[in-house]
């Protein structure tokens, strides 16, 4: 089940909204809803209507709401108005009829099998491998993902919706002798305090923490999981650079993208590649090409005469990762 990416940080915000679709509200009859308010949404100004058209569900509508009493709000009764486009409610100061849309009263989820494929998606598990997000190992509250290639190894991957109240619900489910002793257990609230101890040798990771920070779209630094894996409880792991080059294979690393790793050949090309990242980590995203040729060739005598794209011919691959523009040349980032 494919989605149309969101940006970053429209999905930090329907992650927000996941977590708190698991939160109870009662509806004017009494009974239990679980989901986020409609002045509650309203918050989420990256979400438009369409997108919260598109990723959540009505549910319900709420029997009570926070009507504004002076320098504060209290909860107050709200039902049905005879105009089927509001609700209305006593109004806590002056007792007047006051009206609200009803799209301030409506009680919205996220829909959790498509926010769930989407996000195994990111995390590029194989359709085969998500069993487990139709149906939930704990209703509401856990589901299995899959299955996600880090490093060499494919490791089990878990989201977890209200964790910190449901801590020890979910916890027991990991010990269960079925299960693998390692793995991945997203939450998609904030990161449990340092002296938590987790089941067996899981590492339990706030979802929003691995999305690389310098994309506008969203990208998963699978690097960054694959060091919270072998690093010890509690460590503190920073997020992998936008770019990263490895000077022992001559790799070029980019987060910000969904790219594969680019290995390059030829002394001239791990120069220019070498040269680039090292301008882009202290500032210059562009650099010109008479210095790329410098860097290339050793001299602006030897440089005389030569054209980037000539170091490079034969190889198109390199305009995956490199860009030129009237500033110059750069790491493509996006």
């Amino acid at each position: 089940m494919s989605s149309k990416p969101l940006p970053t940080q429209s999905l930090l915000d329907l992650i927000d909204l996941f977590e708190k679709s698991g939160q109870p509200i009662a509806d004017g009859d009494g009974q239990r809803l679980h989901g986020v308010p409609g002045w509650e949404l309203s918050r989420k100004a990256t979400l438009s209507d369409r997108d919260l058209a598109a990723w959540t569900e009505c549910v319900g509508y709420a029997g009570c709401y926070p009507a504004p009493c002076g320098d504060e709000h209290i909860l107050v009764d709200i039902e049905e108005d005879s105009d089927p486009g509001l609700y209305r409610y006593r109004c806590p100061e002056t007792f007047r009829v006051k009206h609200i849309p009803a799209e301030t009263a409506v009680v919205r989820a996220v829909t959790a099998t498509k926010f769930l494929n989407y996000l195994a998606d990111l995390l590029d598990i194989p359709q085969a491998l998500r069993r487990g997000i139709s149906t939930a190992a704990i209703d509401g509250v856990l589901w299995h993902l899959g299955r996600m290639r880090i490093g060499l190894l494919h490791t089990d991957v878990w989201l977890a919706r209200g964790l910190a109240s449901r801590i020890e619900t979910v916890f027991q489910h990991f010990q269960q002798a079925t299960l693998p002793d390692t793995g991945i257990l997203f939450s998609t609230g904030p990161a449990l305090a340092a002296m938590i101890q987790t089941p067996r040798n899981y590492r339990v990771i706030p979802l929003a923490s691995v999305l690389t920070p310098h994309s506008a779209t969203p990208v998963v630094d699978t690097e960054l999981i694959r060091r919270l894996l072998v690093a010890a409880p509690g460590e503190t792991v920073d997020h992998t650079p936008a770019v990263r080059f490895d000077e022992t294979t001559n790799t070029l690393y980019i987060t910000t993208r969904s790219v594969a790793p680019w290995t390059i050949t030829g002394p001239k090309q791990i120069a220019v590649v070498r040269y680039l990242v090292e301008q882009f980590h202290k500032g210059r995203h562009r650099v010109s090409a008479g210095d790329i040729l410098v860097a290339a060739h050793g001299s602006r005598e030897a440089a005389r005469g030569k054209r980037v794209p000539s170091i490079f011919s034969g190889n198109s691959q390199w305009l995956d990762y490199i860009e030129h523009d009237d500033a110059g040349y750069g790491i493509k980032l996006e």
